[in-house]
């Protein structure tokens, strides 16, 4: 029950004591600080994390649908030939202009766990005809280090644009 009590309105409890007091006309002042205050923090809370810095202008990168797959190694005198087959349209596949080998190398007494990642680094770049039809084949000189090899290819197309990695593949030089 809302009563007049010496000029402020106010509730009375069951025992007649006002429990809430407020003056004539505050509660609707009341209310719009409320809003006014917390309309302040949100805009307040959008704007400070924004620096007003905008970064460079950017292209999105360009990407190829094309990947490798069954890829596999063979090693011969220093000389790694890869070989796999692609995936995809004739259009596509003809507008490949080289690749990205990538390569690890692992001692064989210290060979990588069976399912831990594997740290690929760019190893070379080969601009010229790779693919025939559906196959994929590539030849690697210099490749003469004992041990665990992996390489990874990922085909390039126009304007270097990045295909998907192809599997690892596993090559183990003992000569």
């Amino acid at each position: 029950m809302i009563v007049d009590w010496k000029g402020i309105n106010c509730s009375l409890d069951m025992d007649g004591k006002p429990m809430y007091v407020a003056k004539k006309g505050a509660a609707g002042l009341n209310r719009l600080s409320v809003f006014l205050s917390a309309a302040f923090l949100a805009v307040l809370m959008v704007l400070l994390p924004n620096c007003g810095k905008k970064g460079p202008p950017f292209l999105t990168e360009s990407k190829l649908s094309l990947r490798v797959d069954q890829l596999k190694g063979e090693w011969k005198n220093g000389l790694v030939l890869l070989k796999g087959y692609v995936q995809g349209e004739d259009k596509i596949i003809s507008s490949v202009t080289g690749c990205r080998v990538y390569h690890a190398w692992y001692p064989t007494d210290n060979p990588p766990c069976e399912g831990c990642p594997i740290e690929m680094s760019d190893f070379k770049k080969i601009n010229e005809k790779i693919i025939s039809g559906d196959r994929f084949s590539c030849e690697i000189p210099g490749v003469e280090k004992k041990g665990i090899h992996f390489f990874e290819v990922r085909l390039m197309g126009k304007d270097e644009a990045l295909g998907p990695p192809s599997d690892k593949a596993k090559l183990r030089i003992d000569d």
